[in-house]
């Protein structure tokens, strides 16, 4: 006997729309009551009007390779520095009592709050290279500013207020920091510049110090070395040589104390002369008279003024000579031995002079190396803050004005009410999914045959209340379907 009972499967619709029908309640109750949500929302929630400005990040007139920008930062580390400024207590407190913003809120909340809730409502959003969206670093082109609020005409208003502020902010930014740049190079160029100065003082000290023992000055200083030791052993020779001079004249001038006096000879002659004539002639005598006159005379003159041996004061005066020149000699060798120390003195302290100037010349060449840096680079800043105050250089220029905003951007009524309704029935289906299905309720002959296996024997539908004729007609409907049930079942056994 064939088997003809229904195979395993998955509730059938029939059973589906059975179950929900049951269930009408768990779906109704939660649809009206996401339709009430909504509609509440729907009178509670205020339109939100946004405006928006499109600012464009323009380069400076002037082409970078000629005057090089001092904003080294990228635009997008700008643009957060600058929209929190904007953006500040001080600012945004401005703004909300010019324009009287969120009065009714400012009743009921913290200033504070109502600050952050601006801060929400501010939209700065960054457009790349690319297109618009959030920009890469160092690819910002422009940038979107915006501002909800509940009165479109306001949310304009204010927009403009805060694209003035982040124009204004930005020059504000931009000319403090090329000046700032320029003032800090002033500053460390004079730091420098007094630097060179006292190491230009130090390097005179020492080459006053270490004079003739600096580098370019000790080949000199070793050849006067030179030529004053020669001149020492010159000096040396001369001396010797006078020595040996005056040597030899003493040596006359003994000779020549040895010799006899003239004025003594003279005498002795002319008494000779007188006792050869007395042995001859008398006292009397003319001859003898007149050779004892010139006795007389010749002992008178040695008597006054005795006469100098021939050639004996010469050779004094030469000698005396001779030993001044000795003298000024050794005076001269003298100071000649003390410059030729000196210059020993000079040539040991070379190396340690070389080191020092060395030392010097590095530091004073670094100094002015960077000396020349910071006066070009004070330069280009300097040129760079006179094109940021002159409206030059890089600059936020507005491209789209603020806008008047027409929609509110939110969800329409209808949508936010068909959304309530759908997000309710969504939940009570949920619900019952969850009950029918986690409780393990069986759901009709298919569900008996899915828990058990085997196929059930009678199925006795569920009469519809009613009158007993409609009872009594739906009993007679079903015994067609019990029977066959009954069958079947036989036929399994």
């Amino acid at each position: 006997m064939t088997n003809d009972i229904v195979p395993a499967t998955v509730v059938r619709p029939i059973e589906i729309l059975a179950i929900l029908y049951r269930r009408r309640l768990w779906l109704l109750i939660p649809m009206l009551v996401g339709l009430v949500a909504a509609i509440a929302a729907v009178v509670l929630y205020e339109p939100q009007y946004r405006s928006s400005a499109t600012l464009l990040i323009d380069s400076q007139q002037v082409p970078t390779t000629l005057v090089a920008s001092p904003l080294t930062n990228m635009a997008d580390e700008r643009i957060a520095k600058i929209r929190q400024q904007v953006t500040s207590r001080e600012q945004l407190t401005k703004i909300v009592e010019a324009n009287n913003l969120y009065p009714k809120l400012r009743n009921r909340r913290p200033f504070d709050e109502v600050l952050g809730v601006m801060r929400s409502a501010i939209g700065v959003d960054l457009v790349g290279a690319t297109g618009p969206g959030r920009a890469t670093p160092g690819q910002t082109i422009a940038l979107t500013l915006s501002f909800a609020y509940t009165d479109p005409a306001i949310a304009q208003a204010v927009d403009e207020q805060l694209v003035e502020l982040f124009i204004a902010e930005d020059q504000r930014l931009r000319t403090e920091q090329a000046s700032g740049t320029a003032s800090f190079l002033l500053r460390r160029g004079d730091e420098l510049r007094d630097r060179l100065v006292e190491l230009e003082t130090k390097r005179r000290e020492i080459e006053a110090h270490y004079f003739g023992a600096l580098p370019d000055q000790i080949a000199i200083t070793a050849q006067s070395g030179a030529a004053l030791r020669a001149e020492i052993s010159r000096i040396d020779s001369e001396s010797q040589g006078i020595l040996q001079q005056n040597g030899l004249l003493a040596a006359r001038s003994q000779e020549a104390m040895a010799a006899p006096d003239p004025g003594a000879e003279a005498v002795r002659r002319a008494e000779e002369h007188l006792n050869q004539l007395r042995a001859v002639y008398s006292d009397e005598y003319p001859g003898v008279v007149a050779a004892q006159a010139a006795l007389d005379r010749q002992r008178a003159t040695a008597q006054r003024s005795p006469a100098p041996r021939p050639g004996a004061g010469i050779i004094h005066a030469e000698i005396a000579a001779g030993r001044g020149q000795v003298g000024m000699l050794a005076q001269r060798r003298a100071q000649l031995v003390s410059e030729v120390a000196n210059m020993d003195r000079l040539a040991a302290l070379a190396p340690q002079a070389a080191y020092e100037l060395n030392n010097l010349e590095r530091d004073s060449d670094n100094l002015q190396r960077q000396y020349r840096d910071i006066r070009e680079k004070q330069l280009e800043a300097q040129i760079a803050a006179n094109l940021q105050k002159e409206g030059k250089g890089e600059r936020f220029s507005v491209v789209d004005a603020p806008s008047f905003p027409i929609g509110s951007g939110g969800l329409a009524r209808v949508q936010t009410l068909v959304l309530g309704a759908l997000g309710g029935l969504g939940f009570g289906l949920f619900l019952v999914v969850a009950r029918e299905f986690l409780a393990g309720t069986v759901h009709g002959a298919t569900g008996v045959r899915r828990y058990t296996g085997v196929a059930p024997l009678a199925v006795i539908p569920m009469l519809p209340s009613g009158t007993a004729p409609q009872r009594r007609l739906g009993l007679q409907r079903a015994l067609p379907q019990w029977r066959g049930a009954i069958g079947h079942a036989g036929g399994s056994a």
